[in-house]
């Protein structure tokens, strides 16, 4: 059996260790990592928003250094993120706390769920910053042409950043109709 690494197989791995991990910490701090994930895209892309228009629009030289300054901020919005999403949902003084549904499998299909909206928002918003795009943007641009190369080679990296939209928005909405399942719990 011949195994030929591609970007597919690169996200279907990223999906399935985040999913992995969201059954291992549960359901409650899948939601909180959730949670740091919307302000850490915030976060990022503010941050480097800013940075672009005050050091990097200062009319560079030359395309070159543009393109090297353009892949530094894609890094810095990357780190960025990462950062903020660990420090949010490691050292945020805020507990989720759902109450479990009355049923075993209910409570592994929405563990499922969330791990597969978690690592579905991660794995785009990854994708969007590498573009070289924002995610508060309207349309995503591919301006690296690494990632133009992947988007074409891989359905997976194409569905991803097509379909943004729809992961930043599925997770905020699952977790609106999941808060009408199960009896509610008392601080």
């Amino acid at each position: 059996m011949e195994i030929n690494l591609s970007w597919d197989l690169f996200v279907i791995v990223f999906f399935a260790v985040i999913i992995a991990y969201s059954f291992i910490i549960g359901r409650n701090q899948t939601l909180k990592v959730i949670i740091a994930t919307y302000i850490a895209i915030l976060t990022a892309d503010g941050i480097g928003n800013l940075i672009k228009h005050y050091f990097i629009n200062q009319s560079p030289e030359n395309t070159v250094e543009m393109i090297n300054q353009e892949g530094g901020l894609v890094v810095i919005k990357i780190f960025i993120f990462v950062l903020t999403i660990v420090l949010v949902a490691t050292r945020g003084r805020f507990t989720m706390n759902m109450s479990r549904p009355g049923s075993s499998v209910m409570n592994v299909i929405l563990n499922l769920t969330y791990g597969v909206l978690s690592a579905g928002l991660i794995t785009s918003t990854i994708l969007i910053y590498t573009s070289g795009a924002s995610l508060v943007s309207d349309v995503p641009n591919i301006l690296n042409q690494a990632v133009q190369v992947m988007y074409e080679q891989s359905k997976m990296v194409q569905t991803m950043i097509n379909n943004y939209n729809v992961w930043f928005s599925l997770p905020a909405i699952t977790f609106v109709i999941s808060s009408f399942l199960g009896e509610e719990v008392e601080a």
